[in-house]
């Protein structure tokens, strides 16, 4: 079920006054997704990301007090995400368990793969604003297996229906299971790269380190050097 704040944000869409290019309700979720776990030391500031969430217009307002409730909803929905996700986090280190849910995800039916694309463009949106980032973590052959359940959502929209291979909605299906675990991967990354461009941080740091012989922060139960070490 949508959020409250989703539920403004999809209500002002409606209007004639908002650019056609700014992002739908799930756009958003993965937008500010991506910006939660983008992988470098200095979080994305608002003042950059806020900019970016009409596309290439700006909407019309009628008065200060909608730019206030709107903005406002989007930042007690990333506000919520960021808390959803530092405590499925910790959820997944303790008990191995993936309780995050995407607002794709609805109950335990498998995700629409148009509803699952619409949130991985929102997710490339916000990589668009760190690029350097996300393409170190691309090069690291221990980190970009991580990436790879959703490239199959960016490449889709690129492919002609001819050109799908057979097993596409299987192999789709797959990818969008993982995606939970993935997020919470990355961020534990980001948080990793936060600590240590932050020397005061230096006992999270510590905290948050993945080594070679810990267990593998993907949950599968293997160590590291034999999980995701190896991609």
């Amino acid at each position: 079920m949508m959020t409250d704040t989703m539920q403004v944000w999809s209500s002002f869409q409606t209007s004639p006054e908002v650019p056609k290019t700014s992002m739908s309700s799930l756009e958003l979720d993965g937008y500010l997704t991506g910006i939660i776990v983008t992988p470098q030391a200095a979080p994305i500031l608002p003042s950059k990301w806020i900019a970016a969430l009409w596309g290439e217009s700006e909407p019309v307002f009628e008065d200060k007090a909608q730019i206030e409730v709107v903005l406002g909803a989007v930042m007690t929905r990333y506000n919520g995400l960021l808390r959803d996700i530092d405590r499925a986090l910790e959820r997944m280190e303790a008990d191995r368990i993936v309780e995050y849910r995407p607002l794709f995800l609805e109950g335990d039916e498998k995700p629409r793969h148009d509803a699952v694309r619409s949130w991985a463009r929102g997710l490339w949106k916000a990589m668009e604003l760190a690029p350097q980032a996300w393409q170190v973590l691309l090069e690291d052959q221990r980190t970009k297996i991580i990436f790879e359940p959703f490239v199959g959502f960016f490449e889709i929209g690129m492919l002609e229906p001819h050109e799908y291979p057979d097993d596409i909605d299987e192999r789709l299906d797959e990818d969008a299971a993982l995606i939970p675990r993935m997020i919470l991967i990355l961020r534990k990354l980001a948080r990793i790269r936060e600590a240590a461009g932050h020397p005061g941080a230096a006992v999270r740091a510590q905290r948050t380190k993945i080594g070679r012989n810990d267990p593998c922060p993907c949950g599968s139960g293997k160590k590291y050097k034999r999980c995701c070490a190896l991609a």
